[in-house]
């Protein structure tokens, strides 16, 4: 699937300033060029647009850059999205599961055609699945971005389709439009979404959406590897994870 066009040098100023405020004691030219990779030349220059811009200033003592108090007021003072306060909601019912299961628990979040992790509990187990929380994973072939694109709009649905990469990562892969259709029809037939290996070939998962005004906002998952568990346990497993992403879906309609 094709991504979308970005501003690579707008992610660059977005990298200083991330730099910046983990280092509260402050940051050189030098230090920041050093960080980023950047000649000092160009990281000069994004720090002069971002001091321009307010985000960052400069001390005049020891010339270092520190975020701005405006920018720290700015982002204080920020709306919450609804994924902002789904987080907080999802806390107690992914600790349920994880000391049911005691495998990797993750909250999934749709970013344009791709998933992401936006929290996780990681398996206690010394032979666990690491988890990159960056990656840029197609909907289609997880559990997790399954139980999401199952319940978009119909018309959401076919636009995913038709711009959807089948390339095989497993062998068991979804490989073609009429298999994902057949698998997203039971998905939404059953209420949650398993995978037996399609991302990673020793990892099953079963996922089920949160869903508020029957909109699926973001998907509940549990990793099981297979040198611990069968597709029986995963997909028993089903009831309780749909039980725990009706807790988040109680806690949120609370607030919105």
């Amino acid at each position: 699937m094709k991504n979308p066009r970005i501003l690579p040098s707008f992610l660059k100023g977005i990298g200083i300033l991330e730099q910046i405020a983990a280092n509260p004691t402050g940051m050189r030219i030098t230090d920041i060029s050093q960080k980023t990779g950047l000649p000092p030349s160009n990281a000069t220059l994004y720090v002069n647009t971002l001091v321009n811009a307010g985000f960052l200033v400069r001390d005049p003592l020891n010339r270092k850059y520190y975020i701005s108090p405006s920018t720290i007021d700015l982002f204080r003072n920020a709306s919450e999205g609804i994924v902002h306060q789904l987080i907080p909601h999802a806390d107690q019912p992914m600790l349920a599961l994880h000391e049911k299961y005691n495998e990797n628990v993750l909250l999934a979040f749709k970013k344009e055609n791709n998933l992401v992790f936006i929290k996780h509990i990681s398996s206690g187990h010394i032979m666990r699945i690491g988890i990159e929380s960056t990656s840029r994973i197609p909907l289609h072939t997880t559990a997790a971005g399954r139980a999401i694109l199952a319940f978009l709009p119909e018309k959401e649905v076919n636009t995913y389709i038709k711009k959807a990469s089948f390339e095989k990562i497993t062998s068991k892969t979804v490989g073609s439009e009429n298999e994902l259709r057949k698998i997203l029809s039971e998905t939404r037939k059953n209420g949650y979404a398993f995978n037996s290996g399609e991302f990673e070939n020793e990892v099953m998962a079963t996922a089920a959406p949160v869903l508020i005004n029957n909109h699926p906002i973001a998907s509940l998952v549990v990793q099981f590897p297979t040198l611990r568990h069968s597709e029986v346990d995963a997909n028993e497993a089903a009831v309780e994870i749909m039980k725990q992403t009706e807790i988040i879906e109680d806690s949120l309609k609370k607030e919105i």
